[in-house]
């Protein structure tokens, strides 16, 4: 560990009933990461998240940073509330830990998670903005584009459609897109045949019966279970021996019952199977023959969608943001059916149920395709790139910040800090002292910045410096002419 790099991850959540599409995401790039750097995830409390970090080998970190939500949803207000949180607490925690830890990067995921972006760069500290959404696209939305592009120095995206927010200018000089991938080792290849079996006796499926599944970490209004559920009495009407899988939290769980009741409404509570959170993903993908991702938004990726191929499993979904890459990518464009159309989603859902042996081969050379182009070989190629890129730009010489002419960087985590504020650091130390330090730092800090920077700082010295000199001699003019008239 000693020759390695430390960098930070940021997570903005850390789910205790289950782990969401963000979460495996960050942990399988910090895991992926770890060969060449030494990383260290933050979460904001212990969840299934951190317990897997933790058994991965890689050291985790609590803090608690607040999220700001409108990045994801902008409005007016979005840069004085940004500027409202960096006066707060946990902003001087996060800030001061930072500047102790002094890691040569960091990579905050989610654009909510701004925070850690902020206090890096208030420090020197390069910023990898990790963005897996699409931001809403409204009046406002320059103003969330703007408070990224201003607090990174790599914007890394999952996918065009997450990126497509950006102007053609920052995507040209910032943006990177590098989509996610799976861990084979979880995929249980070996054992797809037994798990199938296994996990539809679990759920009463005879064996002439099919299965068509729902798969969403959290279940809200905008992942489309509504949808799925009036696609289901479709479908019905034309397979009465089909069986339908929701899988999924409760994330509105007023939403969640209305679907409920409207299965029970239409007769059809014994064809469903709710379950909760799955805690073998495998066994879960094994047992469907369709998979269904009706999401009512345009998705940054599709997290679900991805996996369900990876499983060879055909999947049919709404044609909008990252399910169309994916779908396409996949080669099963005819599986995309027009966003918010039920008709069209239970027509394509009958076609594979009255084929099952051209479901099996959609599926099997879905699978194929999406191995080739996200899969494990193609995602390590492509970060193994990145990461050599990193190394050299901001692991050769690391950021130097005011602690750095105090003390050496800790071998091990430090603790967290009292709430008090980042000046207080040279509270002591005699003034000339001080002073001299701090000439050192801002020394350094402008010998690191580019020139554009150098020449505006320049500037603003030498108009602070006139203005000085001009008071000063105001101030020598007033004297004597008081002199004068007491003479």
């Amino acid at each position: 560990m000693a020759d390695k790099a430390t960098i930070v991850l940021f997570s903005h959540v850390s789910n205790t009933r289950s782990i969401t599409g963000a979460e495996k995401l960050l942990l399988f790039f910090a895991q992926e990461l770890s060969p060449y750097f030494n990383c260290i995830l933050v979460a904001p409390q212990d969840g299934k998240l951190t317990a897997q970090a933790r058994s991965c080998g890689i050291s985790v970190q609590l803090l608690s940073i607040p999220l700001l939500y409108g990045m994801y949803t902008p409005y007016a207000g979005l840069e004085a509330d940004a500027r409202k949180f960096q006066e707060g607490r946990e902003y001087h925690e996060l800030t001061d830990w930072l500047a102790s830890l002094r890691p040569s990067f960091i990579i905050t995921s989610t654009c909510v998670h701004a925070l850690p972006a902020m206090a890096a760069k208030s420090l020197g500290i390069p910023v990898v903005w990790k963005i897996s959404e699409t931001i809403t696209d409204n009046e406002y939305t320059p103003i969330s584009v703007g408070l990224i592009h201003r607090n990174s120095d790599e914007i890394l995206s999952i996918s065009q459609t997450a990126a497509a927010c950006f102007p053609e200018e920052v995507r040209a000089e910032k943006v990177i897109q590098l989509p996610p991938s799976w861990n084979d080792k979880e995929m249980m290849i070996e054992a797809w045949s037994k798990l199938r079996g296994e996990h539809r006796r679990e759920l009463r499926i005879k064996p002439q019966e099919q299965l068509v599944g729902y798969i969403s970490s959290f279940i809200n209004k905008e992942k489309g279970l509504e949808h799925f559920v009036k696609m289901a009495v479709l479908v019905y009407a034309v397979h009465p021996n089909t069986k339908f899988v929701v899988i999924g939290s409760a994330g509105d769980k007023s939403y969640y019952d209305r679907c409920v009741r409207k299965v029970k409404l239409e007769g059809l509570y014994t064809r469903f199977k709710f379950v909760g959170y799955a805690e073998c993903l495998p066994s879960a993908y094994c047992a469907m023959d369709v998979l269904v991702v009706p999401s009512l938004i345009r998705e940054g990726f599709g997290m679900t969608a991805l996996e369900g191929m990876a499983f060879g499993k055909p999947v049919v979904a709404y044609d909008s943001g990252g399910l169309r890459e994916i779908l396409h990518a996949a080669g099963c464009s005819e599986n995309l059916v027009p966003a918010s159309d039920i008709s069209a989603l239970a027509e394509r859902v009958n076609v594979m149920l009255a084929q099952p042996g051209l479901a099996i081969t959609i599926g099997a050379q879905a699978r194929e395709r999406v191995d080739a182009v996200y899969g494990p070989a193609a995602y390590r190629s492509r970060l193994q790139g990145l990461a050599e890129m990193w190394s050299l730009r901001y692991c050769s010489a690391p950021p130097v910040r005011e602690a750095d002419s105090v003390v050496e960087s800790p071998a091990v985590l430090p603790e967290l800090p009292a709430a008090s504020p980042a000046l207080s650091r040279s509270k002591g130390l005699p003034s000339r002292v001080a002073r001299k330090r701090r000439g050192k730092v801002r020394a350094r800090r402008r010998s690191g910045r580019p020139l554009v920077l150098r020449r505006a700082a320049r500037k603003r010295r030498k108009g602070s410096a006139r203005r000085r000199s001009t008071a000063g001699g105001k101030r020598r003019r007033a004297r004597r002419s008081g002199r004068r008239r007491s003479a």
